[in-house]
């Protein structure tokens, strides 16, 4: 069976734990560098390009490295979202983070690291991007140079975006999910670990099991998206079902663990306040929970295919 571990080479796997892992995050600054150096910064972009020509499973370990370090540099959206609009389009190839506005609700990028942005606007001749400087954002695009794109690859990066989203809520869940049960087998009351009482292990285990849930849906996702054979519509189903799994566990998984650590862990002390806000956050970015429920019925209604598990009861 194909998992994403084996799928990853080892020794990218293992720099892309030491870069991040040994990263203070009150330096995004000094990261993105250090990844541009190492040529992780655009790693499934075209070598032509400058990029390192890797694939989703690559893009997606960095992805989830970042997010389990509670790291918000927008690396992987600059990559397979942005970066990939660019190249579908021919744009000129530059060194930059990007950010990406797909739509007119979409959220402004932070302009203390995003450099540039990538719009997608409409005018009489159809879709078109343009790539422009953060600083230039507030006066419109009107001026920058537009690349028309067409239906098919905006609703492909809609896609790239939304599995994106997912793997860092489903990585963040996962540090959640760490942290809960470490502070349940260390702090004791009454002489034991809470992590003893029934009560504690049904709130662990209702956290462990939809963190697992989410992580299974996104690994599936990302792997039908490692294969070029797979149907974008194929890959968009199975991306809703991820984020509908994302969104639903993000409230009980966010819930219990602050049950079980208690008011700690919305203090400076603990981290997990940095976790579940982020996951709640990444959770309403790139629509809601109910609009991905709706998709994924949609697409069972049209009799789309899910995942790669056959449900069908047997005869």
């Amino acid at each position: 069976m194909t998992t994403l571990d084996s799928m990853l080479d080892p020794d990218l796997s293992s720099l892309i734990d030491s870069v991040v892992g040994s990263h203070d995050c009150a330096d995004d600054q000094a990261l993105w560098q250090t990844l541009v150096e190492l040529g992780l910064a655009d790693l499934t972009g075209s070598e032509h390009r400058g990029g390192s020509g890797a694939s989703w499973p690559e893009a997606a370990a960095l992805a989830r490295a970042l997010s389990r370090r509670g790291c918000a540099l927008g690396v992987t959206e600059s990559d397979v979202v942005a970066g990939w609009l660019l190249e579908q389009v021919g744009a000129p190839a530059h060194q930059a983070l990007r950010a990406v506005v797909l739509a007119p609700g979409d959220s402004h990028p932070n302009p203390a690291m995003v450099e540039r942005v990538v719009v997608v606007g409409r005018d009489h001749q159809g879709s078109y991007i343009s790539d422009v400087p953060v600083a230039d954002l507030s006066a419109g695009t009107d001026d920058a140079v537009r690349h028309p794109v067409t239906d098919e690859v905006l609703a492909t990066a809609f896609t790239r975006r939304a599995l994106t989203r997912a793997i860092q809520i489903s990585a963040a869940l996962e540090t959640i999910t760490e942290l809960t049960i470490d502070h349940a087998q260390t702090r004791e009351q009454f002489g034991r670990p809470i992590g003893r009482q029934q009560a504690v292990q049904r709130m662990i285990a209702i956290i462990a099991g939809e963190t697992a849930l989410s992580r299974a849906a996104t690994d599936a996702a990302v792997l039908a998206a490692s294969d070029p054979t797979t149907p974008e519509s194929q890959l968009a189903a199975m991306v809703a079902v991820a984020r509908s799994c994302c969104g639903h566990a993000t409230d009980p998984v966010v819930r219990n663990a602050h049950q079980v650590i208690g008011a700690i862990g919305t203090t400076r002390e603990h981290s997990l306040h940095l976790y579940t806000g982020a996951a709640l956050a990444l959770r309403c970015d790139d629509r809601d929970t109910r609009d991905w429920d709706a998709a994924v019925l949609d697409f069972a209604v049209r009799g789309r295919h899910l995942s790669d598990l056959d449900l069908t009861p047997s005869p």
